[in-house]
């Protein structure tokens, strides 16, 4: 081989291994991580409930970017040692220090209370908490029912959703739900709802008033119904129902027209009754006539059924028709003797009705 050729491999070959140590170095530098700044901060190994002592097996200290840390970040022992969660703290989250108690600090409920609203606590009993089924953080609706009182112008009992999607903040002394839902059942004594201050004076006013029940609602159910107190008359009036798609898809849809009133049923059935003999009475032989209008006298021993024809009693023939019984007026008072004293006065023998208790 020529020294020329030779002088030229040489130099493409060591060109070549040049240019492979520099694309080595390059791909080398772009896979290593970009230094980051890095501190120390504790975080939860479990979850730990409001109010728990946190203990060093409960947490551990981590290095997180230091751009990652969130402010109020505990990053040493002595800010936690002695200290209780102020609200349920989750697996793998920060310690906060705003979501502690101070140091030595067992509960402060009264902290959770949302700025402008107040705490009102009512009594309540299993029928008026849904048999122990509320927790803290449930909404509920709050109902009340009054007894007729003629002292305080209450005529009639009713009762009123004067309340909607109320938030539980405590039941009994528990102000948050546990996190793993191991707390028992228990049936509460107290519960102590989230309000205004316009809405604990209706509350307080309503417990003097009456008796006042919670009615659970779903949590995501934003929807205010309006609601117009029922008494006795719109219980007796009116019947409505559920079906599987309205609880399966909560379905706020228009309610059922209101039946018409017990009142108002009897009124046209009395109407039409009195037509009916009118007519028959007008065509006097009753032949094609509606039938007469019937009436039930319960007696203790027996039931009597006595027939109506324009307002006329009737008496049924032998061939099935009925006939008008002709009202015989009663003697005059100075030919028949006087009743005796506690004694009612006679009857007329074929008074269409006996008044006579059997």
């Amino acid at each position: 081989m020529r020294p020329k050729s030779l002088v030229l491999l040489a130099l493409a070959l060591g060109c070549g291994l040049i240019a492979s140590i520099g694309i080595s170095q390059v791909l080398d530098g772009s896979n290593k991580p970009a230094m980051v700044e890095t501190a120390p901060i504790y975080v939860a190994l479990q979850n730990v409930n409001v109010g728990d002592p946190i203990t060093d097996a409960m947490v551990s200290l981590e290095e997180w970017p230091k751009d990652k840390v969130p402010p109020g970040a505990i990053t040493t022992w002595d800010e936690l040692e002695d200290r209780r969660p102020r609200t349920n703290i989750f697996k793998g989250e920060p310690i906060l220090d705003t979501k502690l108690l101070a140091k030595g600090e067992i509960n402060d409920p009264i902290q959770g209370i949302p700025d402008g609203m107040r705490l009102k606590t009512i009594s309540v009993d299993a029928r008026k908490s849904a048999a122990g089924l509320l927790s803290p953080g449930d909404r509920v609706d709050v109902q009340i029912y009054v007894r007729r009182n003629e002292q305080e112008g209450v005529l009639s009992p009713f009762t009123k959703i004067f309340l909607q999607n109320i938030r539980v903040y405590a039941v009994d002394q528990t102000v948050d739900k546990s996190i793993d839902g191991a707390e028992a059942r228990n049936v509460a004594k107290t519960v102590s709802l989230v309000v205004t201050p316009q809405q604990a004076n209706r509350i307080t006013l309503a417990e003097n008033l009456g008796e006042i029940s919670l009615i659970p609602r779903n949590p995501d159910d934003e929807t205010v119904v309006d609601d117009h107190e029922q008494d006795i008359d719109a219980l007796l009036n009116s019947s409505t129902a559920n079906n599987r798609e309205k609880e399966q898809l909560a379905s706020t849809s228009g309610r059922d027209n209101a039946a018409p009133s017990a009142i108002e049923s009897l009124k046209a059935f009395m109407e039409a009754a009195v037509q009916r003999s009118q007519i028959a009475a007008d065509d006097g032989s009753g032949a094609g006539a509606p039938p007469p209008f019937e009436m039930e006298i319960v007696y203790p021993t027996e039931v009597e059924v006595l027939q109506f024809i324009g307002g006329r009693p009737v008496k049924p023939n032998k061939d099935g028709t009925v006939a008008l019984t002709p009202f015989v007026a009663p003697a005059p008072a100075n030919s028949a003797a006087p009743a005796a004293p506690g004694e009612a006065s006679p009857l007329p023998a074929d008074f269409p009705i006996d008044l006579q208790v059997k």
